[in-house]
């Protein structure tokens, strides 16, 4: 189903959610990756909503996050935004831990108390070290391995205690008082319209005739049109809260990732330098950087397979191959005609 088809679908469900006239939707991060994608996703909807960048709000600045909120008193908030510098992260501690789990923890205190709440929130396979053996479960173990995998998972446990919270004081027992929802979407290797692998790739497969990527790496691209998706579809749904590895199907490394899309966008028309044989694997101990990543960032998907598949405006779930070669093929396309 498109986007224009769910947005239909959703026109009686948004009665049942919000007050759309007073209370506008609120998306943090909006010059990101997802964030650009719920951008475009929300033209489908005609809806009320405020996107929100750094200068628009600061969320080093807890005051600034603070008077945000108090001033669009928002219903459902999309926190898009992160500090995403992972390696950048290793010295800059502080700064990290104040936009992934500090301004995180504040949005979720907020949202916790409004009756009928909604808090989407974006965080990553980082949060595990990456050594099991299988695609990890939403309640495996986890132990990040860097200073952004760490804030990333103070994030996560913010908004669980905030809502726990509430279970636990009067306001379930106020008149009228709906429960508020959280949705905690566990990404990886996330690519849209900004700088990603894939561009990467590709702009470097234009200009040097051998190309080595790591191959002992695995995870699932997943597309940002698609997670933006995911979030709209949560948010009017009666899903239980949680949280949800939201990846699409397949699994592949970066050396996989980087020819497939390489070849595709031969195909499509675009000059590449590089010959296939000449995409070298080797192992990410060759290609060491500040910030250790996990060797397996494969989640288990399951229990958001079944969320979608209990909607009515829901969509065939799909595969990383495929909205890959869209990707590729629109990015040259594009590309070519400009």
């Amino acid at each position: 189903m498109s986007f224009s088809g769910i947005a239909s679908s959703l026109k009686d469900q948004l009665k049942d959610h919000l007050d759309l006239q007073s209370h506008p939707i609120l998306v943090f991060g909006k010059d990101g990756q997802v964030g650009r994608s719920l951008q475009k996703l929300f033209k489908e909807f005609h809806l009320p909503v405020v996107f929100l960048g750094r200068s628009e709000c600061d969320l080093a600045s807890e005051l600034a996050i603070i008077q945000t909120l108090n001033h669009y008193q928002p219903q459902i908030i999309i926190n898009a935004s992160a500090y995403t510098a992972v390696d950048l992260a290793q010295s800059d501690e502080t700064t990290a831990h104040q936009i992934n789990a500090k301004a995180v923890e504040l949005m979720a205190k907020y949202v916790a108390t409004i009756s009928k709440g909604v808090l989407v929130h974006y965080s990553t396979d980082y949060v595990f070290d990456g050594l099991k053996e299988s695609a990890y479960l939403e309640d495996d173990a986890t132990n990040p391995l860097s200073v952004y995998g760490q804030s990333k998972l103070l994030g996560e446990q913010a908004i669980e205690t905030a809502f726990a919270g509430v279970r636990n004081n009067t306001l379930d027992s106020v008149e009228g008082f709906v429960g508020p929802r959280y949705y905690i979407l566990r990404t990886s290797w996330v690519y849209g319209d900004g700088k990603n692998f894939i561009r990467t790739m590709l702009s470097l497969a234009n200009q040097k005739e051998e190309l080595k990527v790591i191959q002992d790496q695995r995870g699932c691209p997943t597309s940002s049109d698609w997670l933006a998706q995911i979030a709209l579809q949560l948010t009017f749904s009666n899903t239980p809260a949680g949280i949800y590895h939201t990846v699409v199907d397949g699994e592949t490394s970066w050396h996989g990732l980087a020819v497939f899309a390489i070849e595709i966008a031969r195909q499509a028309g675009e000059g590449i330098l590089v010959k296939p044989e000449n995409i070298l694997p080797i192992p990410a101990t060759d290609y060491p950087l500040p910030a250790p990543r996990p060797q397996n960032s494969r989640m288990n998907h399951q229990k958001l397979k079944e969320a979608l598949a209990a909607m009515p405006f829901s969509a065939e779930y799909p595969h990383w191959e495929a909205q890959v070669e869209a990707y590729v093929v629109n990015y040259v396309t594009q590309k070519l005609k400009s």
